[in-house]
C-alpha cells in the first residue's frame, strides 16, 4: 500500500527573512489542526532561547545588545 506524506518544500529569500519565516509558519500549521498554539509557543521558546544566547554572547564580548530596528 502507498505511504503518502504531505511535504512542504521551501525556498526563502534571505534578504527578506521575517515575512519569509512567517510564510513558512503559516504553511506548516494547517497540517496540525488544534495544535497551532503549541507550535507557535514552541517557535516563541526557540526564538527566546536564541535571543538569550545572542545577549550572552554580546555580554561576553562587552557589546551592548541592539534594539530591533535600530542600526
Amino acid at each position: 500500500m502507498a505511504h503518502i506524506q504531505p511535504v512542504v518544500k521551501v525556498e526563502l529569500d534571505p534578504l527578506n527573512p521575517v515575512p519569509e519565516i512567517c510564510a513558512v509558519i503559516m504553511a506548516v500549521t494547517p497540517y496540525h489542526h488544534g495544535q497551532e498554539e503549541a507550535i507557535l509557543l514552541g517557535v516563541k521558546e526557540a526564538i527566546e532561547q536564541r535571543l538569550a544566547q545572542l545577549k550572552k554572547g554580546d555580554e561576553v564580548h562587552g557589546e551592548s545588545v541592539r534594539e530591533p530596528g535600530r542600526k
